[in-house]
């Protein structure tokens, strides 16, 4: 494919030259394709508070109850992470060319997720709730829809970080409300319980996607502008290339919230005041998740305003902060536990809509589902090694070595963003 350069770009390079060929998007029915926006963030807000309601809960419960080292859960959560991303990918390719497909695979992934949820609640072996673990990510692979590239197709150049911030903050929110959920009915039923009552959200969920695929209204193909596979001649541009690079150091350092959560187990052995240990891990990842939101929403817009790279490179350095905090913390530190949750979660969430900002900045409108796709396998690859590594160092060495051996690439990633990769006009 042949891309001509526009008249007016999306941005600008440091050098002043064009940073990407992109063309302003062209205007999709807008009636239309809100309703369907809507009603396909229904079904993954409930899906959300389904799967990370036991998220709070699965690193105490696989490690604590069932006696699995650090390594064994940060294999799982990896297994899941590329099983997901895999499902993920597959779903789109077949949706592409059969667009009915989108619904009934909504449907399916919810209806695997409650199936393992409801598996895990009963597991009572590592092996089990591994299974189910990664099960579980699988399912959700497959029954995310594509809100992102919609939102960027159909958002003014000036706004995409916006825009993608917003979407992004939608799953981080329903995420925090699960996992706030989670540390309440922790206060009269055990963990299992709170596993298994995960169940009631993602019904809602299968729900919500199966009336939404019958009647028609999560139609998000609808409308949507061919899309074409981007040409290997965009790799050419610095800006891009300094991206994708700075991107892979960054997700090749960003370890699973499940092995922080596991850190604070260890840090908060009995605790603290009125909560269990348990409530007490589930609400500060409930506040990872709430600064995620917002850092989503804020972090999109100071990716319109200064570029991409620049919000990258501080959220790396909030991360490596971070990581510093959850090594070194001492026992029973709640505060310290608390700082290290909210610069982890405003890391996470104000990175990712960056990502995709300068992404869809560098690239043109047409190519964005693949160069969505292309970077959405990117981060969970980086997810995979970090959580692997992280795990491997942590039970062979110490807890120390596997939060901090990351920090290299962190800094890697600050150096590489000093100057923006991409620059709003």
């Amino acid at each position: 494919m042949s891309v001509s350069p526009p008249a007016a770009p999306r941005g600008r390079a440091d050098d002043g030259s064009p940073a990407s060929p992109a063309t302003a998007p062209p205007v999709a029915p807008a009636g239309g394709r809100a309703a369907s926006l809507t009603h396909a963030r229904l079904p993954l807000l409930f899906s959300a508070v389904g799967l990370e309601s036991t998220t709070a809960v699965v690193a105490p419960f696989i490690a604590g109850t069932l006696g699995a080292a650090p390594i064994a859960l940060a294999g799982i959560e990896a297994a899941g992470r590329a099983g997901g991303s895999a499902a993920r990918a597959g779903a789109t390719k077949l949706a592409d060319r059969r667009p009915g497909l989108r619904g009934p695979f909504t449907v399916a992934g919810n209806a695997g997720l409650a199936l393992a949820a409801a598996f895990l609640a009963g597991s009572n072996a590592v092996w089990q709730a591994g299974a189910c673990r990664s099960g579980s990510w699988v399912a959700r692979g497959l029954g995310t829809p594509p809100l992102l590239e919609v939102a960027s197709s159909t958002s003014a150049p000036n706004e995409l970080g916006a825009r993608l911030g917003l979407e992004r903050s939608v799953g981080a929110l329903g995420a925090a409300f699960g996992a706030l959920a989670a540390a309440l009915l922790l206060a009269f039923v055990e963990v299992r319980t709170v596993i298994l009552l995960a169940l009631v959200p993602v019904v809602a969920a299968v729900a919500v996607s199966a009336h939404g695929t019958l009647s028609g209204r999560d139609a998000l193909d609808h409308g949507s502008p061919a899309q074409t596979r981007p040409d290997l001649s965009l790799l050419r541009q610095p800006p891009l290339r300094r991206l994708a690079l700075g991107i892979t150091c960054y997700e090749a350092s960003n370890i699973a919230a499940v092995l922080l959560l596991l850190r604070a187990s260890k840090l908060l052995p009995d605790g603290t005041g009125r909560l269990s240990q348990l409530q007490a891990v589930a609400v500060l990842y409930g506040l990872f998740h709430l600064s995620s939101a917002a850092a989503a929403v804020w972090g999109g817009r100071l990716a319109d305003r200064f570029g991409a790279g620049r919000v990258i490179a501080t959220g790396a350095a909030f991360l490596l902060g971070a990581y510093a905090g959850f090594a070194f913390a001492g026992e029973g530190d709640l505060t310290a536990m608390t700082v290290c949750f909210l610069l982890a979660g405003t890391a996470a969430g104000a990175v990712d809509a960056a990502e995709y900002t300068g992404a869809g900045r560098l690239t043109p409108p047409e190519t964005h589902r693949a160069v969505f796709g292309a970077l959405s396998g990117l981060q969970s690859a980086g997810r995979v090694v970090a959580t692997i590594t992280a795990g491997g160092l942590w039970t062979l060495v110490g807890p120390e070595a596997g939060l901090l051996v990351c920090g290299p690439l962190l800094v890697l990633c600050v150096a590489l963003f000093t100057r923006g990769t991409d620059r709003p006009r």
